[in-house]
């Protein structure tokens, strides 16, 4: 691999013509400032405003999808995420295992990873443990958004969008000087509609619509020449569907094999809802204090979400288990609402750019409290619903500092300690009867050591060691023959990279490589058991994994992309009791941990070139590539091979565009997310005409048409 991709790379640019473009330099801020890519000793894959533009990126997922390595699924309601980074995954309920931040502001919560992509300026994407800046959840790695800021000149700007499945979006900014350069804004909306894409031939409608309103604004003060202010405000709310699961035996039928005619359309007789509302407010003050710059960040998000949904995602009627019809009605309807209320703040002091040792020292903070209610319906058989209230505190110190000890050597070493103090106290949402009360204390160092060499300007040879940190958590209340405990263990992630980033001497070609080795301890996985959503722990498993990326550009018309991840992310030892009978033991050494593919990867091209004197068209194609997938522990159930071509053509000026763009233009369909008869014993006792699995299934081929005005 490593070796036909420059030589198909050196082809191509050969075919182009003569060499007279070169690659931008990109600035990124993972580090804790801003600095060129080139020097940035870590694997970061970044999407600026074009980028952004020219994959047409409205959300996390379309970044992940171009991403070697990621791996993301917007699951079960807008607000569930799947996300997997080099095998290191998050499952449903339990804490993310990345850091999502948001101009400088860590989100608290998975749930409010999926706000829209809109005037964005950049995406970092930091692959690896990074604990020692970014503290607990960054296990798998870091994303990290810049939105637009405000300018010192008037800016506005507008596009609407329509494609199919109803798709309908108009996005809109302003912002300029309110007084001088002394005081900036910047206001930026988005409202969305679709009627969707996924068709439930119960009810003979698309079920996976969605409403969208979101509205950003910022404003930032320069009161003095060493001190600037900033306030930020973010609302979003939502009205769509939720839960569109597909159901069918594919264990019993397809061998586990989630392909062809086992995609069935979802055929249940519950249409399933969700609504979100979310508002954030942050201020920011950076004071310059001679060599050094202080900065503190303080933020305060509200989150609350209600969902409804069906768990037998059929319509035969009663619902039978162990061949007894339980449930006349069906397994309906199951309510999951969460409520969220989170305090984040962090002070930091920065020394300049050009200090000999460049370091970082600060504190952070954040209180959380998230409350939860498991209503599941007729599987409580008259029982009351259960709230769970689990207030969160994290307290945390942290340095780094970097130093040239040698002419072109750079080394730089940080550490972190975390201290997260949770509890979760667990009451009958009717009587408010405490069922039970449990209180935990997690504690971690997380230190990082990295060593670069720049071999020349550009080019860029490292090593590094780290370690990520993801507290552990509680379980539902175990009964006498539940094998699961009430407290989950604390995830930890010791990686080792080493890696080379490099540009050719004319500036014509980039790219990178890098290989890397997890420990991965007390790997964290997701099942439902006895009407519970619960975690168990894995000890351990062993990740090893290459990327590769490049780049290259050998005139003003033609450019050429390409990247390839591969990881194999096995499970050591490990044997538990049956999760369906609850008897017997299981061995699951050896398997691959659920969501995370063996390989992903893109390949791309875009040609560029004057239509007049002021307007050119451009367009570009590109393919991606998913390898085989497996979605729980027991590898039972899996998603082969996948891929897309996806396609933009666009004719723009300085101040206009229209764009013409597709997603997966062969509509292509595969499973995103899939529960097995396996692994949970209501699916495998379900009836008439059972057992079955539950899946979720892509939404397919996307269309549409976007037009673009900035003034």
């Amino acid at each position: 691999m490593h070796g036909i991709a420059p030589r198909f790379v050196l082809f191509l640019c050969a075919l182009a013509g003569p060499a007279n473009a070169e690659i931008e330099e990109i600035i990124v801020t993972a580090r804790g400032r801003a600095e060129s890519l080139w020097q940035v000793p870590d694997s970061v894959t970044v999407f600026d405003r074009a980028a952004l533009a020219d994959r047409q990126v409205v959300n996390f997922e379309d970044v992940a999808a171009a991403t070697p390595g990621v791996f993301v699924i917007n699951d079960q309601d807008p607000g569930t995420n799947i996300i997997t980074v080099r095998g290191v995954s998050t499952d449903r309920l339990q804490q993310a295992s990345v850091t999502y931040v948001v101009d400088g502001l860590a989100l608290p919560d998975k749930e409010l990873f999926t706000q829209p992509y809109y005037d964005l300026e950049r995406v970092e994407i930091v692959k690896g443990p990074q604990g020692a800046l970014y503290g607990k959840n960054a296990i798998g790695g870091v994303f990290n958004l810049a939105t637009r800021a405000p300018t010192e000149t008037f800016e506005a700007g507008a596009e609407a969008e329509a494609g199919n499945g109803g798709n309908k979006a108009i996005r809109a900014a302003v912002g300029g000087p309110i007084a001088g350069t002394k005081l900036k804004f910047r206001v930026a909306g988005q409202v969305q509609d679709w009627d969707g894409w996924i068709f439930n031939t119960f009810l003979k409608k698309n079920v996976d619509h969605q409403t969208t309103r979101n509205l950003r604004a910022r404003v930032q003060a320069d009161p003095g020449d060493t001190v600037t202010l900033e306030l930020r405000w973010h609302v979003n709310s939502e009205d769509s569907g939720a839960a569109w699961v597909s159901s069918n035996n594919v264990t019993g039928k397809f061998r586990g094999r989630l392909d062809g005619e086992a995609l069935t359309d979802p055929f249940g007789d519950f249409e399933g809802v969700a609504k979100r509302h979310w508002y954030e407010v942050s201020g920011k003050a950076d004071v310059r204090l001679g060599s050094a710059t202080w900065s503190t960040i303080v933020g305060f998000n509200h989150y609350h979400k209600r969902w409804q949904e069906e768990l037998d995602f059929r319509n035969d009627k009663p619902v039978t288990f162990f061949g007894l019809p339980l449930f006349p009605n069906g397994i309906q309807p199951i309510a999951q609402p969460v409520d969220l209320r989170a305090w984040t703040g962090e002070s930091r002091l920065t020394s300049d750019d050009a200090a000999p040792v460049r370091w970082i020292a600060g504190v952070f903070v954040q209180d959380v409290l998230r409350i939860r209610v498991d209503d599941f319906g007729p599987l409580l058989f008259g029982g009351e619903a259960s709230r769970y209230r689990t207030p969160t505190t994290q307290l945390a110190g942290f340095g780094q500092a970097s130093f040239t000890p040698a002419d072109r050597w750079d080394v730089t070493a940080a550490l972190r300690f975390d201290s997260v103090r949770t509890s979760e106290d667990i009451r009958g949402v009717t009587s408010n009867r405490r069922a039970d009360f449990s209180r935990k204390t997690f504690r971690q160092l997380q230190p990082k050591v990295s060593v670069s060499y720049s071999v020349r300007d550009g080019s860029l040879l490292y090593a590094s060691i780290s370690r990520g940190f993801k507290p552990g958590g509680f379980n539902p209340v175990p009964g006498a023959t539940d094998t699961f405990t009430r407290i989950y263990k604390a995830e930890t992630t010791t990686a080792a990279e080493i890696g080379a980033r490099f540009a050719s001497t004319d500036g014509m070609m980039a790219g990178s490589v890098a290989a890397f080795a997890t420990d991965y301890r007390n790997f964290q996985y997701f099942a439902f058991i006895n009407g519970n959503d619960t975690t168990f722990s894995v000890p351990s498993v062993d990740i090893r994994g290459v990327e590769a990326a490049v780049t290259a550009r050998p005139n003003e018309t033609f450019s050429i992309d390409a990247s390839f991840a591969y990881t194999d992310a096995e499970i050591g030892r490990l044997q538990t009791p049956d999760p369906v009978s609850g008897t017997g033991l299981r061995t699951y050494a050896g398997s691959q941990t659920p969501n995370s593919p063996r390989f992903n990867g893109l390949a791309g091209a875009e040609l560029k070139f004057p239509v007049t004197g002021e307007m050119s068209f451009k367009v570009r194609g590109e393919v991606t590539l998913r390898g085989k997938t497996f979605f729980e522990i027991d590898n039972a159930l899996y998603s082969p091979t996948e891929g897309a071509i996806n396609l933009r053509a666009a004719l723009a000026t300085e101040t206009w565009s229209i764009a013409a763009w597709a997603k997966n233009l062969t509509d292509n369909r595969w499973a995103v997310s899939a529960f097995g008869q396996g692994q949970i014993g209501l699916l495998a006792f379900l009836g008439p005409n059972g057992p079955f699995d539950s899946f979720n299934i892509n939404r397919g081929r996307q269309y549409g048409v976007t037009v673009k005005a900035e003034f």
